[in-house]
């Protein structure tokens, strides 16, 4: 099975004109999504807003960080998760 990093490194040169690029958003998006706090912000901040690889990056973190409880529509879990994300 592939790690988070050997699928991004994968997509990246598939995908991207700058796999570098690429992989450097991508790790900026892991690092910000296990921060917290508003993901937008922190992409413009390090000037990488709309990069697909900040976009993966997050998501990857959230996807490898959430249980399946965090999935079931309308639980407390899966509420104080949304809550949680959007309130950081």
């Amino acid at each position: 099975m592939s790690t988070h990093i050997e699928i991004a490194e994968a997509r990246a040169r598939q995908l991207s004109d700058d796999p570098a690029l690429f992989m450097l958003a991508y790790s900026a998006g892991w690092n910000a999504a296990a921060d917290g706090g508003d993901l937008d912000a922190h992409a413009a901040r390090v000037d990488l807003k709309g990069e697909a690889g900040f976009i993966e990056g997050a998501a990857a973190f959230r996807a490898q960080t959430a249980t399946a409880r965090d999935f079931v529509p309308g639980s407390p879990a899966h509420v104080d998760h949304i809550r949680g994300n959007r309130d950081a």
